[in-house]
């Protein structure tokens, strides 16, 4: 599906959901992001084709305030980012050094910063599945959305 039908499927989505919710009188409809979009929190499986070690730490957050913020299991990490449709600007990452880390964990996280520093392009395949890729349109990193609470 391309933004452009996503987006028109969103839209007309939101209007169904406000016109139910107006007929109802109730809040009808769910809250958090929809299902392609690639605000919120996600787990972090892949970096640079590469399986991640720790899954159950390592993260990115794309907040709506335009910033983004994480962990790379080992430290945590924010930056500034801009996403237009599919295109995707992240940086510069700013890095918060806590945890003494072992040299796996160190080659993880530079795969994860190396991999934030050169995104061109974000998109939530159909199954759910985040993709980061390169100007080559290579896969630079692959998530799994956090399930709501």
């Amino acid at each position: 599906m391309n933004a452009h039908v996503a987006w028109r499927v969103s839209r007309r989505n939101g209007l169904a959901c406000m016109f139910a919710a107006t007929l109802l009188g109730v809040g009808a409809c769910a809250a958090g992001p929809p299902a392609l979009d690639p605000h919120g929190l996600w787990r972090v499986d892949q970096a640079q084709s590469e399986p991640i070690l720790d899954r159950r730490h390592a993260r990115i957050d794309f907040g709506p305030d335009g910033r983004l913020t994480g962990h790379t299991s080992c430290n945590t990490m924010t930056a500034p980012y801009t996403l237009d449709g599919s295109k995707l600007k992240i940086g510069p990452v700013r890095l918060t050094t806590q945890a003494q880390c072992g040299e796996l964990q160190l080659q993880q996280e530079d795969r994860i910063l190396t991999a934030l520093e050169h995104v061109v392009s974000a998109r939530v395949r159909d199954d759910g599945l985040l993709e980061l890729r390169d100007a080559d349109g290579r896969g630079l990193l692959r998530g799994t959305r956090f399930a709501s609470d």
